[in-house]
């Protein structure tokens, strides 16, 4: 007797069957609907389809790091001197080092 005769087995295959067509049509509707949203400018984030304004920037203004580059906050970054001549560094290793640069050159 083979397995596929058995009555419980076809039945659970056609629940298996069933199943994945319905993921597969969930699927498809999933990504038209995401496609028509695209085509008609809604945001997929925002109930209604208005758009947002984006918020306030977190963090503040960022500074470069002299001595390696490094962009970093303004707010966490290691100052070095005031006004104009302000230097701002990412960590006391490149404050120092840069330091050490000067002084040697």
């Amino acid at each position: 007797m083979a397995a596929d005769s058995s009555p419980n087995v076809s039945a659970f295959v056609w629940i298996l069957r069933i199943l994945a067509v319905l993921l597969i049509v969930r699927l498809i509707f999933r990504f038209l609907g995401g496609l028509m949203r695209g085509l008609s400018g809604e945001s997929p984030s925002a109930p209604g389809g208005k758009r947002q304004a984006p918020g306030p920037r977190v963090g503040g203004r960022l500074v470069r790091d002299p001595q390696c580059g490094t962009h970093v906050p303004e707010a966490n970054a290691i100052r070095v001197g005031s006004g104009d001549n302000a230097v701002y560094f990412c960590s006391t290793t490149c404050r120092d080092q840069w330091s050490a640069a000067r002084r040697a050159g």
